[in-house]
């Protein structure tokens, strides 16, 4: 669990991590969505349209889907 007070300093220093989805590739540059509007980052080669990202430091980071991920019933 991360405190609030943590999670304010990282957020007005703006080192926080901001997930997103990439909207459009034109040229370099990719558009991602993210909760604070959208971002123009520089276009990585394993972006497509639509796919899920982490926004940190001004690059995108790929975001692995769990597709195969047990879920237990208690």
């Amino acid at each position: 669990m991360s405190s609030p007070l943590f999670d304010l300093r990282e957020l007005l220093s703006g080192n926080a991590s901001v997930a997103g989805m990439v909207v459009s590739i034109d040229g370099g540059k990719a558009q991602v969505a993210t909760r604070n509007g959208v971002v123009e980052l520089p276009a990585e080669e394993w972006m497509k349209a639509g796919q899920r990202v982490m926004v940190t430091g001004g690059r995108a980071v790929m975001v692995q889907d769990a597709v195969d991920v047990p879920v237990f019933y208690v």
